[in-house]
């Protein structure tokens, strides 16, 4: 399996779509989904850049040429216009906005050891 199957079908989980959701925002069908992430095809070049929109990264991160970063973050709308308007925030705000991160973080973090512990147990 390739690097494109892999990151395709990790991205797709991350952002815990289905196949078809994925095919839907990207406007393609399930089943060229499946074998993009089989291996049993690539995408072609168009495809590629409507893939890397729908999943929110960059097209160097699907070709596994460099590992996600800001550029892949910014690929998300929601979040460039979130970026953009924490700029023009006044410094009072920006601290807020860090500490309702903080909180999102601890939380997150506790679901997921929540998870593991469940996990080992069950």
């Amino acid at each position: 399996m390739g690097a494109i199957a892999l990151l395709v079908k990790r991205r797709r989980r991350e952002l815990k779509i289905t196949q078809t959701e994925l095919a839907r925002v990207a406007n393609l069908t399930p089943a060229a989904i499946s074998q993009f992430e089989s291996g049993a095809r690539k995408p072609s070049f168009d495809t590629l850049f409507n893939l890397a929109d729908a999943l929110k990264v960059t097209t160097d991160y699907l070709l596994g040429k460099k590992e996600r970063g800001y550029d892949d973050l910014l690929a998300d709308p929601k979040v460039s216009i979130m970026f953009r308007g924490i700029m023009k925030l006044p410094e009072e705000d920006k601290t807020t906005m860090f500490e309702f991160y903080e909180f999102l973080k601890n939380k997150n973090e506790k679901s997921e050891n929540a998870d593991r512990n469940e996990a080992l147990e069950g």
